[in-house]
């Protein structure tokens, strides 16, 4: 069986200049999200994760937990979750705090994603220096995990000291709600795999995600822990129209207004002189920086899918059964498109492609 999850960043779609920030389009953006979420609830959608982004027309959603507690008392069926929240830009004491009083308002729905971070405009304007990032995300999580285990507890660390301190209430899921890891990088992938935390990945074409898939599945199971296709998940830019013509003359510009937000947001402005930490990104983000981004490339390399209900459900399909990944983030609102675009690629998705994914037999 695969899920399907959606993804929503919660782009902002219209002029990024801040000076020219509406708040009446913006109360309506937040509408017919909602909208959206809550009719997913009854189209067979696993679970939802919202996103954290500061700073930019990127995303109107810099505190995604607040999404999370609003949803829960809106639905019934679906998990809920954020992929992620950013550990540096936090003290993760509070983090853990929220995410077990989370767990109670979704009645045990939660789902906890956490991650690094990588965009360097955020880091910059935070005032967190990139190459603490690392450390802070690793002292963050055995701090997060030592909160909901113990009653009682101290930790001292290099960023964050606590004596004889607990948290009110520990989570609702013993021993903890289902811990998600963003990674992209061959070293935090391969940490994710050791700890047997679960896995979600975006954005390389099927070949590579494969390599970084069987990297994360051989440190899992030198660690002894689970390498089933549950604890990994792929991300891909989806919209489904009733043709393939009609999805690519909707998404293409929808996805080009997405890529100039997430060209100035996220990719490093000098990409041969990358913070230690992140030398990997060089080679990620390069493609993002060498000229227009190619639209068949990006389908052939399964970063975007982009069809008829029957196109995107063989792709999907067929990724999942090469991948062995029995999750799929469906990032199906983005850039540009309206609130009747998104709703019918929900309903199509929904109707067509979700029971075939669950139908589908992994291994």
């Amino acid at each position: 069986m695969v899920k399907s999850w959606i993804f929503d960043i919660f782009n902002y779609p219209f002029d990024p200049d801040p000076e020219k920030f509406d708040p009446a389009k913006c109360a309506e953006l937040y509408d017919w999200h909602f909208e959206s979420w809550l009719k997913a609830d009854d189209q067979g959608f696993d679970g939802i994760f919202f996103s954290e982004h500061h700073f930019t027309a990127y995303n109107v959603s810099p505190s995604p937990n607040l999404l999370v507690a609003t949803v829960a008392k809106l639905t019934k069926n679906m998990r809920l979750g954020v992929m992620a929240n950013i550990i540096p830009f936090h003290d993760p004491r509070r983090l853990a705090e929220e995410a077990a009083m989370l767990d109670y308002l979704t009645g045990g729905r939660l789902e906890v994603g956490l991650g690094r971070g990588v965009d360097e405009q955020e880091f910059l304007r935070q005032g967190v220096p990139m190459e603490e990032t690392r450390p802070r995300f690793e002292e963050g999580m055995e701090l997060i995990h030592t909160a909901w285990h113990n009653p009682v507890f101290s930790h001292h660390g290099r960023f964050w000291d606590y004596q004889d301190v607990s948290i009110w209430p520990r989570p609702l899921q013993q021993p903890n709600p289902p811990v998600w890891i963003t990674a992209l990088s061959p070293e935090t992938v391969e940490w994710a795999g050791r700890k047997g935390y679960k896995m979600g990945h975006t954005f390389l074409p099927v070949g590579e995600t494969k390599d970084m898939f069987d990297r994360y599945r051989k440190a899992a199971a030198d660690a002894g822990n689970s390498t089933s296709p549950d604890q990994l998940a792929v991300m891909r830019n989806i919209f489904v129209a009733d043709s393939d013509e009609q999805a690519r003359d909707i998404a293409e510009p929808a996805l080009g207004h997405l890529f100039a937000l997430f060209k100035e947001h996220a990719i490093f402005e000098d990409l041969d002189n990358v913070p230690a930490g992140y030398e990997y990104y060089q080679s990620f983000f390069r493609p993002f920086t060498s000229g227009p981004i190619s639209w068949e490339g990006l389908i052939e390399a399964g970063i975007i899918c982009v069809g008829s209900p029957e196109t995107v459900r063989d792709q999907l399909a067929e990724q999942a059964k090469t991948l062995q990944c029995g999750n799929i983030i469906f990032w199906g609102s983005f850039g540009t498109l309206t609130r009747e675009q998104t709703l019918r690629s929900y309903e199509l998705y929904g109707r067509e492609v979700i029971p075939a994914l669950k139908g589908l037999e992994l291994g």
